[in-house]
């Protein structure tokens, strides 16, 4: 379907609006107007342009004395709106229901909690004996969301966590050396998703992808997980992994994240480094 020209202009419009915006949110202190059409590559009368409609509505304001632009605080109330409205599982429910059926397998959304994986939103697998149910908590080191969320721990505060919580066998296949564990968060980091191969419970396979907000950190993790034979190799690379990334990418961009150009994801690799 062709777009018509004014569809097109408006959308032009709406993105030059944006681009002003965030532009004041980056710089600190009130910025001039050619300061501002400069860093966003346009005229000062079109800027001023959309400075005035900004300024009408209240979003930002010019400084009497210094004639500077910057943004109120009503952008705070959007944000207040989201969180109250629109909190993650809300974004994330839909797909977590999407994965489940189309795979038959079990899925969950899980954010850290004083240390621990706390389930926001689980479907189990009717298939499997997994004892994961919403408000459950699990170890970090010992499930595939957990070991996404370490991940971007800074190295104090891992040897921290470690310290405080220890590293307890649950199977014979959890980490419980810390050396083994680092390179375990070393490769996550790399490759950008985590996998539990039966560490908190024997015969559970899991597969996690991170959710990312606007600050490109880790908020959260979906994971789909089910029985060994469920979760063969091939299954997971072929099948599994390409549905789960797509929703995450899907969810990470309605929290905020900005995908870097040309940002690729490695082949799921199932191997312990």
């Amino acid at each position: 379907m062709s777009v018509s020209p004014l569809a097109r202009q408006s959308n032009q419009s709406s993105i030059r609006l944006l681009q002003i915006m965030e532009c004041l949110a980056e710089n600190r202190t009130p910025m001039r107007l050619q300061d501002v059409a400069k860093q966003v590559g346009m005229t000062q009368s079109t800027v001023l342009r959309y400075l005035y409609s900004l300024e009408h509505e209240n979003y930002i304001y010019q400084d009497e004395e210094t004639a500077r632009y910057a943004l109120t605080w009503r952008v705070c109330h959007l944000s207040e709106n989201l969180n109250s409205y629109l909190g993650l599982r809300n974004i994330t429910t839909t797909f977590i229901n999407q994965l489940a059926n189309s795979l038959s397998l079990g899925a969950c959304l899980v954010v850290e909690h004083d240390c621990q994986c706390m389930y926001l939103d689980c479907i189990d697998n009717p298939n499997s004996s997994t004892l994961q149910r919403i408000g459950k908590q699990a170890p970090l080191y010992a499930t595939g969301s957990g070991k996404l969320l370490l991940s971007q721990f800074s190295e104090h505060r891992l040897q921290q966590y470690i310290s405080e919580n220890g590293l307890k066998q649950y199977t014979e296949h959890t980490i419980t050396d810390p050396a083994v564990l680092q390179e375990e968060l070393e490769k996550i980091r790399r490759q950008d998703y985590a996998m539990d191969e039966q560490e908190c419970e024997i015969g559970l396979r899991c597969l996690s992808c991170p959710l990312r907000d606007y600050t490109g950190n880790i908020i959260a993790a979906v994971s789909v997980f089910g029985n060994v034979p469920e979760m063969l190799d091939s299954r997971i690379q072929f099948e599994i992994y390409p549905a789960l990334r797509e929703k995450t990418t899907i969810i990470s961009s309605r929290l905020g994240y900005c995908w870097k150009d040309g940002e690729r994801f490695s082949k799921v690799d199932t191997e312990r480094a």
